[in-house]
């Protein structure tokens, strides 16, 4: 999953940005306990243009570790 985010996040394409929302949707809620999961979905939304949805998430998680902020500077 993390490659597959991380492949999305180089594309930088429409494309790339739907498989991503689409994967991301079947994940269960409980994916936000794993930060390096987390992170390069955000990364993934950050940089295929989705900063919105990236917030939304962001704002969300319980638990925000540093490699997260960082996603959403990017």
């Amino acid at each position: 999953m993390i490659l597959l985010f991380n492949s999305c996040a180089q594309l930088k394409t429409k494309e790339a940005l739907d498989l991503v929302k689409k994967i991301s949707k079947q994940i269960p809620k409980s994916f936000n306990s794993n930060p390096h999961l987390f992170t390069s979905l955000l990364d993934a939304l950050m940089k295929c243009g989705d900063v919105a949805h990236a917030e939304a998430l962001f704002y969300s998680s319980k638990e925000k570790v540093l490699s997260s902020y960082g996603a959403m500077m990017k």
